[in-house]
């Protein structure tokens, strides 16, 4: 016996015909091959059969009085606790379209009477171990889902689970992830001199690596924006400094980060390289300005500096900062949902409240999409000074 063989000697086989030869030839020579077998002459003893233990393999007949073999598989595939199951069916039957319609209904083999022993025993080996490869590669997936998502919690608690509340201002935030752990990022969070640091952020990456990547600049900027606290520009530099220093992995962020003066409403920011927020401005010429980049992303230059801009905010302002997995999403027909279908959302929603705003964004990106799968990562984030 070969090594394959006994490997999956102890496979469950049932066979299914209705010829008593055709039952004791198949049950006797797959026996001997140290497979465990189970014989049964008609269909309705098949499907009862399964249903009580259901084997590895199924070999079928087609030609049988009371169900034929094609309407036994179809039932097999309907169900979802065995429609897994390899079936090969061996039959007399040799015409092109038996065979087609054999394949059409779910069978994975075809094998036709008069048959060859070995011809029998080898595809049935081969149909196993496929099988048992299968099982392997499921399980494996099933087992690595479950850490991604548990990686994916845990990614999720280092973000901010409430937002800070301040008297005169609405903060809203949310990250929709486009697989079990993300690349993007945010903070919100209160400082100790009582300003307000802001942080939306962007691995270049996507996966397990981007997620590992985010985890470590998070804690950087965490560990920074404590000790420049008004200073965004120190902030991103020692950040920058320390990737490049303790990482090798060729890997960088955009990030905009701004810190808040909730008294009078003074933002000042630097942009490493991340989509320019929208500053929508209720008493000005032009109803809006986009925050643009004043610097690279981090992770890319040693001694790299960003120059710090800073805005005003006034009552019924409106600032939107997003990720990129905002304005790239496409639609069916490729095309993207893009700055300019943001900016005219926002203006529609202009004096409703933060969160108002937010759905909205979020309802028409969705309206855009459609069906489309969500291909990389979201945040998206609504500052309104009352």
């Amino acid at each position: 016996m070969s090594s394959t063989q006994i490997e999956y000697s102890k496979s469950n086989i049932l066979i299914v015909d209705d010829t008593p030869a055709n039952l004791q030839l198949l049950s006797k020579m797959l026996s001997e091959q140290g497979y465990r077998v189970r014989p049964v002459s008609n269909g309705s003893m098949a499907l009862s059969v399964v249903q009580v233990e259901p084997p590895d393999m199924i070999l079928l007949d087609i030609r049988m009085p009371d169900m034929d073999g094609y309407t036994v598989c179809e039932y097999l595939k309907a169900d979802k606790e065995t429609r897994d199951i390899p079936i090969i069916f061996i039959s007399a039957l040799d015409a092109t379209q038996d065979k087609v319609k054999a394949f059409q209904v779910g069978g994975l083999d075809y094998i036709t009477k008069p048959f060859q022993i070995e011809e029998v025993i080898a595809r049935v080996e081969t149909h196993l171990a496929l099988r048992s490869l299968q099982m392997q590669l499921q399980d494996a997936n099933t087992k690595m889902m479950m850490e991604l998502n548990l990686a994916g919690e845990v990614q999720a608690s280092f973000l901010p689970r409430t937002l800070p509340r301040i008297p005169g201002w609405q903060l809203t935030i949310t990250l929709q992830s486009s697989r079990e752990t993300s690349g993007d990022f945010y903070d919100i969070n209160l400082l100790p001199n009582g300003r307000l640091g802001i942080l939306v952020a962007d691995v270049v990456d996507k996966g397990a690596g981007a997620a590992l990547f985010m985890a470590l600049c998070w804690t950087l900027y965490r560990t920074y924006a404590s000790e420049f606290l008004e200073e965004p520009e120190s902030v991103l530099s020692a950040v920058n400094r320390r990737i490049l220093e303790d990482t090798s992995a060729r890997q960088f962020v955009t990030a905009f980060y701004g810190i808040l003066d909730p008294a009078s409403g003074c933002l000042v920011y630097c942009n490493a390289g991340h989509c320019p927020p929208f500053l929508f401005k209720v008493n000005a010429d032009q109803d809006f300005e986009q925050l643009i980049r004043t610097g690279v992303p981090l992770g890319v230059f040693e001694d790299q500096t960003w120059k710090q801009s800073i805005v005003q905010l006034d009552s019924g302002d409106v600032m939107v900062l997003y990720t990129d997995g905002l304005t790239e999403a496409q639609n069916v027909d490729k095309v993207l949902f893009g700055e300019n279908r943001l900016i005219e959302v926002i203006r529609g929603y202009m004096g409703h409240p933060a969160q108002e705003i937010q759905d909205g964004i979020i309802e028409e990106l969705q309206r855009f999409v459609g069906d489309t799968s969500q291909s990389d990562d979201i945040v998206l984030s609504i500052l309104l000074r009352e």
